[in-house]
């Protein structure tokens, strides 16, 4: 990296208010600012998906499958109390939405890398419509949830939130399996299908901002700690990092090396394990 390169990134990250102590004032502010009350007795699971446009994504047919798949591991809850909302361009007419998901359309153009943008407007329009607490975890349209993920957070409901540590990476075509799990690999540093973050909307959206911090699932941890919020680990492996579809963001950016060798590196080599896997988290026969 050149000095001036060097000196840009820095710039930017000034500007954009990343540097530590920017970081640390925002979250001390936050602290001071915000209204705090006990959390109800009945918090719900709140899912926020950002979905590639039609015109962005190779398959768009594909899309909608891994999307369904999402969806129905959400439906395979054993508790039910969750609420999930779509955010795309385009509406996926054949993805069957449960009466619990909502699609809110897009309001940037797909003519540039726009995950970003899809997070805060899901931010802003659940923190404008949801009146309640509960707990707010950002979900891609094609990774897969635990059935008891729903009822042990609602069960322990800590008031601050849960992060996981455990879970798959499942290659879709090729049907290798590997489990990520601490102190080699924690989930959440390669998933960013893997924080649920408690929030309180019930009378002020201050969590928006709150939510707004968390650009990277590999740093929530650290920029939640400056909001004065420390997370507890999921007990047991929580979800699925479905690649190999050709539909993933790092497929799409060209970043699959690593991830392969994550599968060759910590793959599950008993076929009962692996089959036991796939009946958890039902994942069809080509994966």
């Amino acid at each position: 990296m050149s000095a001036r390169s060097g000196w840009l990134r820095r710039a930017e990250a000034i500007w954009r208010g990343k540097t530590a102590p920017q970081q640390r004032l925002h979250g001390w502010l936050w602290q001071k600012t915000t209204p705090r009350a006990a959390p109800s007795e009945d918090p719900h699971l709140l899912l926020a998906i950002p979905l590639v446009s039609r015109a962005r994504a190779p398959d768009w047919q594909m899309v909608e499958h891994n999307l369904a798949q999402t969806i129905e591991s959400f439906r395979r809850q054993t508790d039910g109390n969750w609420r999930a909302w779509v955010c795309g361009q385009d509406r996926p007419e054949a993805v069957d939405l449960d009466p619990r998901v909502s699609f809110t359309r897009s309001s940037v153009s797909d003519q540039f890398y726009d995950k970003g943008h899809k997070r805060r407007q899901l931010i802003d329009h659940i923190s404008r419509t949801y009146r309640g607490d509960g707990y707010y975890m950002q979900f891609d349209a094609d990774d897969l949830l635990h059935p008891e993920f729903t009822a042990f957070v609602r069960g322990d409901h800590n008031g601050r939130g849960y992060l996981i540590s455990e879970g798959y990476i499942v290659h879709a075509e090729t049907g290798e399996i590997a489990r990520l799990a601490p102190p080699e690999r924690r989930f959440f540093r390669i998933c960013g299908s893997s924080s649920a973050v408690y929030v309180d909307f019930r009378a002020h959206r201050r969590y928006r901002a709150f939510l707004n911090r968390h650009r990277s699932h590999t740093k929530i941890e650290k920029v939640s700690a400056h909001f004065g919020v420390t997370f507890d680990p999921v007990p047991f492996p929580a979800a699925c990092y479905m690649i190999g579809h050709g539909q993933n963001m790092v497929e799409r950016r060209g970043k699959m090396d690593n991830k392969i060798g994550l599968l060759d590196r910590y793959a599950v080599e008993d076929p009962a394990e692996r089959a036991r896997i796939r009946e958890t988290f039902r994942i069809g026969a080509g994966a």
